[in-house]
């Protein structure tokens, strides 16, 4: 019952401060003039994505379970694209993606590349020849994600330079300081990360009591 509970309660505490991390990003992105897709790709998504860099290093140091750490990277990307489905039903106006705008196909496209390699890696598993105690693949992942912010960052920018010409822009936070956006940001970020710390122990807790399994509980219940 321990277990269950502490489990409920990081997670209540991320989806919180998730939702938090949305708006302050979307004011940093309109204070600062990123535009909200780079912000949204680099910004919330690697914040939002620090449970699972959290978890992961827990797994594979202080738990010992890299099945729980590698479950919880793949079974997250299957329940985003997952969550798509979800804004879509509950965004009344239209299909989301006539909303969004083609910039997103750039990460996508760098997201099926990078799932892609990731599953050959697993696939292929010890017969890559290692670079010390870490795959080949690391190095590949590193390159490509920074090429790939690199693209956004530069079409964002072009888009953001051809509206501004063709209308002004709606101001939806002029009343909120920058300061306050960012110090708000980086608490709720905080917040992420600390209720993710304990969640590997919690998963390798439940696996156990349950019988489902590291993979399993990686997959469903830590991602």
């Amino acid at each position: 019952m321990f277990l269950w509970v502490a489990f409920i309660i990081c997670t209540a505490a991320i989806v919180y401060s998730g939702m938090r991390l949305s708006k302050y990003g979307d004011i940093i992105a309109e204070k600062t003039g990123l535009g909200r897709t780079w912000i949204g790709v680099v910004l919330m998504a690697s914040v939002t994505s620090l449970p699972e860099l959290v978890t992961g290093i827990s797994s594979v140091t202080y738990a010992n379970v890299p099945d729980i750490a590698v479950g919880d990277v793949m079974g997250s990307c299957v329940f985003n694209m997952a969550i798509l489905a979800f804004l879509d039903a509950v965004y009344r106006q239209s299909p989301i993606s006539a909303k969004a705008h083609h910039g997103h196909v750039l990460s996508a496209g760098f997201g099926i590349l990078l799932l892609g390699i990731a599953g050959m890696s697993l696939f292929f598993g010890d017969r890559i020849f290692p670079l010390g105690w870490i795959g080949p693949y690391t190095l590949v992942f590193v390159i490509i994600y920074f090429i790939a912010m690199r693209l956004v960052y530069s079409y964002e920018k072009r888009r953001i330079s051809a509206f501004i010409k063709e209308a002004a822009v709606e101001l939806k936070y002029k009343d909120v300081p920058t300061k306050t956006a960012v110090v708000h940001y980086v608490v709720n970020a905080v917040l992420v990360i600390a209720a993710a710390v304990f969640l590997p122990k919690i998963g390798e807790g439940i696996a156990e009591t349950t019988g489902l399994g590291q993979t399993f509980v990686g997959n469903i219940f830590i991602a």
